[in-house]
C-alpha cells in the first residue's frame, strides 16, 4: 500500500512479513535469501523462513504458509518472539515504484509438526537447511537471524 508520510511528505509503501524460528534436535532451520535472479550482484544471505503476508491473511497463517513454501515443513504452536520495523530506501528495493518501504517483521518460535526438507522453486529463497547455532555463527546471515538467536540463547 502506498501512502504519503505525514512527517516527511514522501510516498512510501508498507510490507508486513512473518518469520519463524524452528529448532529441532539441536538445529535451526534457515533459508537462503537469494535475489540473484533479479540482481546478479546480489549476495545471498541466510534467513529465518518467512516472508510477506498476503492481503487479509492472518499473520500466523501467513507464517506457517511461508515456512511450508520455503522449506517443505509444517509448523504449529507459534509463540511471538519479536516485532521489528525498518525502512528500505526506494533505491534499494527490488520492486515497487521507487518509494521507500516501511517494513514490519513479526517473528515467532514454531514447533515442527511434519513435512520433508525441500528447496523453494521460483521464489525469493534458493535453499533450506538445518544448522547448529555454532555453525550459524560462521554463516553470512541477515541481522534478524543474529538478533533472534541472541534473544533465544540457552539460559535466557
Amino acid at each position: 500500500m502506498t501512502r504519503r508520510s505525514e512527517h516527511t511528505g514522501e510516498s512510501f509503501d508498507t510490507r508486513l512479513a512473518a518469520y519463524c524460528l524452528v529448532e529441532h534436535e539441536g538445529k535451526v532451520l534457515l533459508t537462503l535469501w537469494d535475489m540473484r535472479h533479479r540482481d546478479p550482484r546480489f549476495t545471498p544471505r541466510w534467513s529465518l523462513p518467512g516472508g510477506g503476508i498476503d492481503l487479509g491473511e492472518p499473520i500466523e497463517e501467513g507464517a506457517r504458509r511461508e515456512v511450508y513454501e520455503e522449506t517443505g515443513y509444517a509448523v504449529d504452536a507459534l509463540e511471538l518472539l519479536d516485532v521489528t520495523t525498518g525502512v528500505i530506501p526506494g533505491s534499494k528495493r527490488y520492486s515497487g515504484e521507487g518509494h521507500a518501504m516501511q517494513t514490519v517483521a513479526v517473528t515467532y518460535r514454531a514447533r515442527l509438526t511434519g513435512g520433508e526438507l525441500r528447496h523453494e522453486v521460483n521464489g525469493s529463497t534458493s535453499q533450506a537447511a538445518w544448522f547448529t547455532r555454532e555453525e550459524i555463527a560462521k554463516l553470512n546471515c541477515i541481522e534478524r537471524v543474529e538478533s533472534i538467536l541472541r534473544l533465544t540463547a540457552p539460559g535466557k
